[in-house]
């Protein structure tokens, strides 16, 4: 009896193989019809091949390797696409990620702010402008990035990468990026001309350089887990103190206590940012040599990193205000950001075992970061009322 039972599974296992080799061919057959004969590149899969390769998946009640509407690699690597508008929608706005020009505009608006405190000075047409070149260098950073990702293939099976969103076509999306940044440059290097201090043009030249060290050949510092590091530095003090130099009179373009201390608070809560948006891809990273902090340490120990950076955020932002660095006000204004950042490491502790969970810590890190800049602005402000 025992041995019929060995015989009929070994039977079964058999037959299992036989149709997974079947369904493996199909894929091949649907890559074939679907791709061109020109350069290799990511190809939409047509239903018919899709359901050829699908119904050659196995027994009923199994998943199917392929479906329509699916993108299929050169390389035979299958992802699945949105099969409506409103997903395809969901995915541009992913793709566009709106929120995360908030990181090149809090950096502006906490120093015009600062500036106003210090100096009573606020030119609102400055700010705007700089404001506008800071979207346009955030454009180039986040498409630059998709480009680079893909020639990695970090990014092969995500579906919100700007390169997969045009099917493939990587020299549009760098084409794009270099526009963004030869607009945002120019109008920086302009705004800056009249900046009491010579070292604002040098720090924001120094902060978009290390956004290109960040992910860009031959450097690729995001590789070697050094992208938090260069992130707080560019974020923070490099470009809040250099943009207060550029909304302040020429003579009180100079280092204060204040600025100091906000560009450190920007810098910590968009460097969150990045570190949380790593959570849910370790497996990814690793797989193509992105030695993520998160890769090295694992989600368990990034939770515990995550809840220390909130932690000492906010009571830091409290001793600044108690020695007089900072107003009061800052402080109180920015306990309102607290519960979000609670929010967020929920999340990071109910999640650390499902990336799929973990996908929303980045937008929650945004959330959290454009909350807390903003009451910074907020207590700055109230502060002059007082």
């Amino acid at each position: 009896m025992t041995a019929s039972l060995s015989l009929l599974g070994s039977q079964q296992l058999v037959h299992r193989a036989q149709q997974r080799l079947a369904a493996q061919r199909q894929v091949r057959l649907a890559q074939l019809v679907c791709s061109s004969s020109a350069r290799p590149k990511p190809q939409r899969c047509c239903k018919a091949a899709a359901a050829a390769a699908a119904a050659a998946a196995g027994s009923p009640g199994e998943p199917p390797l392929v479906e329509a509407d699916t993108i299929i690699e050169p390389d035979g690597t299958v992802t699945a696409q949105p099969q409506n508008a409103e997903d395809r929608k969901d995915l541009w706005r992913r793709a566009i990620k709106l929120p995360m020009y908030s990181v090149g505009w809090a950096p502006i608006l906490v120093s015009a702010a600062a500036a106003y405190v210090q100096t009573g000075a606020f030119n609102p047409v400055r700010t705007l402008l700089l404001c506008v070149a800071a979207t346009a260098i955030i454009a180039w950073l986040n498409l630059s990035n998709d480009v680079f990702d893909g020639v990695t293939g970090v990014d092969k099976t995500k579906p919100e990468s700007m390169v997969n969103m045009l099917g493939g076509n990587a020299r549009l999306v760098f084409l794009l990026a270099t526009a963004f940044l030869a607009a945002g440059g120019g109008l920086l290097v302009w705004l800056l001309q009249g900046a009491g201090n010579p070292l604002a043009p040098r720090m924001l030249g120094a902060a978009v350089a290390m956004g290109y060290v960040y992910q860009g050949p031959p450097f690729r510092w995001s590789y070697l887990g050094l992208g938090e590091p260069l992130c707080f530095l560019a974020f923070g003090p490099l470009a809040t103190c250099a943009f207060y130099f550029a909304q302040v009179p020429p003579a009180q373009a100079v280092f204060t206590q204040m600025t100091v201390a906000l560009s450190g608070l920007v810098g910590i809560t968009t460097t969150v940012i990045l570190f949380c948006a790593h959570f849910h891809q370790v497996e990814g990273d690793y797989a193509h040599g992105k030695m993520s902090p998160l890769v090295r340490m694992g989600t368990h120990k990034g939770t515990e990193i995550l809840k220390l950076a909130v932690g000492f955020t906010h009571i830091l932002t409290l001793v600044l205000g108690l020695m007089g660095v900072l107003p009061f006000a800052c402080w109180t204004s920015a306990m309102v950001a607290y519960g979000m950042a609670g929010e967020m490491v929920k999340v990071a502790e109910t999640n650390v075992k499902n990336p799929v969970g973990l996908q929303r810590l980045k937008f929650l890190a945004t959330r959290w970061h454009i909350a807390f800049s903003s009451m910074l602005v907020l207590g700055l402000l109230l502060s002059t009322l007082m």
